[in-house]
């Protein structure tokens, strides 16, 4: 498909073999096949995929339906789209509701499945381009969960660049450490350490991508994104 990087591919979550090789097919993308949910979920930090097909049919200790929550949650700008024999308004309401983008009949039609591939593949680009966020030398991008600057590129996880993300938005002002709970756990809680842990992982990610973007800490009040400056970094190079 056109716009897309030669090496992006789908994942398409059906027990039928068949279904992986129609979706490939009809998209001209390659797509990563898994047959049972609980692969699927050990394998979300692993996978990077522009979109997703979810067969919410098939029998199992956890259903298609029962898992797109930890989809979307794990990949918040991929294309869900729901593949199933029986669309009933229950089902359609609950994958809405959990975070699925479409909904596609079987037997599967090979023009109605790349047309709203498509569809939902713009859609998702035009998201995307609201959630880039540049910060001193570093870009953030949240649909593709990448961080990248002038020492390298690194993918984060949903967390992580959720609370980077947060940070760069302020543009050098303080969140209270209870804001950046709410916005990376939601209604979740969290205790104090869990937060430093994910602060102490994006601290190395950031050391990974540049030299001159740290996190700040106001000791009883919060955080803070600061760039150092290129006079940081002459003195650091000639030091």
């Amino acid at each position: 498909m056109k716009g897309l990087p030669s090496d992006a591919y789908t994942v398409t979550l059906d027990d039928d073999q068949l279904v992986h090789q129609i979706i490939e097919r009809s998209t001209r993308v390659r797509t990563v096949g898994i047959r049972t949910s609980e692969e699927l979920l050990s394998r979300l930090e692993e996978l990077h995929p522009v979109a997703v097909f979810v067969d919410i049919d098939f029998s199992g200790s956890k259903s298609g339906l029962d898992i797109i929550p930890s989809i979307r949650q794990a990949w918040p700008f991929c294309p869900i789209m729901v593949v199933t024999n029986t669309p009933t308004e229950m089902n359609i309401v609950r994958a809405l509701n959990s975070g699925a983008d479409d909904f596609i009949r079987k037997p599967l039609i090979p023009d109605e499945v790349n047309a709203r591939f498509k569809l939902r593949i713009n859609d998702a680009a035009q998201k995307a381009a609201k959630e880039v966020v540049v910060f001193g030398d570093i870009t953030i991008d949240s649909a593709h969960r990448t961080v990248e600057g002038p020492l390298g590129k690194r993918f984060a996880s949903p967390i992580e660049i959720n609370l980077l993300a947060c940070l760069a938005n302020t543009d050098g002002t303080i969140v209270e450490k209870d804001g950046l709970k709410v916005r990376c756990w939601g209604q979740i809680k969290v205790t104090d350490n869990a937060l430093h842990r994910k602060l102490h992982a994006v601290r190395g990610l950031l050391r990974d991508v540049s030299s001159s973007v740290v996190i700040e800490t106001k000791y009883g009040v919060g955080f803070y994104l600061k760039h150092l400056g290129e006079g940081y970094q002459e003195l650091d190079k000639a030091s």
